[in-house]
C-alpha cells in the first residue's frame, strides 16, 4: 500500500478560473486583415494610413497566448494529461507551468515528484523545457534539475508535438523500457543503470523517499507555483472518499504505521479498499490544494 501522505488531490485540478486574460482591442473593431486575397492596393492603403508593423506582432502574441491557454485547457480531454501527472500554470506567468508526478512503480515507486515547465515566448516555433524541482537522480536529469527531452524530441515539430507530449514523456522516463533504451547522447549516468543496477535502484528510492518527507512534500516554492501540499485530516479524507460517519471504523482499530504516521486511524483492511476506491471516484490519498481548485 502506498504511503499516506496526508494531503488531498482533487482529480479534475485543470481550472482556467485563476486567469483573467484582458486585452485592449475595443469590441467594435474589427481585427485587422489576414487573408491571402490581400492585394498590394490594401497594402500601400495601410502603409498610407502609417499603421505600425507592430501591430500584426501584437496579434501574433495575442494568439500565441490564446492557443497555450486553449493547450492547457484541451488537457482534460482524455488521453492529453497522463495519469498521474498534475500541472497548473503560474498565479502570474501563463509561459509557466508547474507540475507534480506521483510514480506508482518501478525504482522511483511512492516518489512525489515537482517540475517546472518553461514555455518560451516563441511558442510553439521553440519547444518548451523541463526543470525538476525535487533533487533527482535520473539519467536524463541533470545536477540544476535540467530534464532532456532531446531523445523524443530530437527535432521539435511546431504544431504536431504538444506540451502535453512533453508530460507523457516525463511520465514515461520513469519507465523501465525507456530507461533501458536511452541513447549515451542524452544519457548523463547510463552506465551507472546498466552496470550498477543495485546502486541505481537504491539511489532512486532514496530520491522517491525524499520528495514525500514533510520538509520537502509540504514546501511551497516558489511563491507563484498554484500546486500546494497541505496536511489532510481525518474528516477531511473520509468525506473525500465517500465514507459517512456511521461506516467510520473505531479510532483504537487503527493498523499500519503509514496510516498511523500522520494520526489516520482507519484499520488496514478498510484503508485498503478505500485507497483502491478512491481513484475511481476522482480522489487521491495525495492531494493538491490550490486556490483555484476550491
Amino acid at each position: 500500500m502506498p504511503p499516506n501522505y496526508s494531503t488531498l488531490l482533487e482529480m479534475n485540478p485543470l481550472s482556467t478560473s485563476g486567469f483573467n486574460l484582458r486585452f485592449s482591442r475595443k469590441a467594435n473593431t474589427p481585427p485587422p486583415r489576414t487573408s491571402l486575397d490581400d492585394d498590394d492596393d490594401d497594402a500601400s492603403d495601410s502603409s498610407s494610413l502609417g499603421l505600425s508593423k507592430k501591430k500584426p506582432q501584437f496579434y501574433s502574441e495575442y494568439f500565441r497566448r490564446y492557443e497555450l491557454m486553449i493547450e492547457f485547457t484541451n488537457l482534460r480531454n482524455p488521453n492529453h494529461c497522463p495519469l498521474g501527472v498534475y500541472v497548473m500554470p503560474a498565479q502570474d506567468n501563463l509561459n509557466v507551468w508547474f507540475g507534480s508526478l506521483f510514480v506508482h512503480k518501478g525504482n522511483y515507486r511512492n516518489g512525489v515528484f515537482k517540475f517546472r515547465i518553461n514555455i518560451p515566448e516563441e511558442y510553439p516555433e521553440r519547444p518548451p523545457s523541463v526543470v525538476f524541482l525535487t533533487d533527482m537522480f535520473h539519467p536524463l536529469v541533470d545536477a540544476q534539475g535540467n530534464f532532456n527531452i532531446g531523445q523524443q524530441f530530437p527535432s521539435w515539430r511546431p504544431h504536431q508535438d504538444h506540451i502535453f507530449h512533453v508530460l507523457h514523456y516525463i511520465k514515461n522516463a520513469f519507465k523501465k523500457v525507456v530507461l533501458d533504451n536511452l541513447l549515451e547522447k542524452y544519457a548523463l549516468n547510463k552506465d551507472v543503470y546498466h552496470n550498477e543496477a543495485t546502486i541505481f535502484a537504491n539511489l532512486a528510492q532514496q530520491c522517491a523517499h525524499l520528495s514525500i518527507t514533510e520538509s520537502i512534500l509540504f514546501e511551497h516554492l516558489p511563491e507563484n507555483n498554484m500546486i500546494k501540499f497541505t496536511e489532510l485530516s481525518d474528516s477531511k479524507f473520509v468525506r473525500s472518499v465517500g465514507l459517512d460517519r456511521q461506516q467510520e471504523p473505531d479510532r483504537a482499530e487503527a493498523q499500519g504505521p503509514d496510516l498511523q504516521r500522520h494520526g489516520l486511524s482507519l484499520d488496514r483492511k478498510l484503508a485498503n479498499k478505500l485507497v483502491r476506491r478512491a481513484p475511481r471516484q476522482g480522489v487521491l490519498r495525495q492531494t493538491i490544494e490550490s486556490p483555484t481548485l476550491q
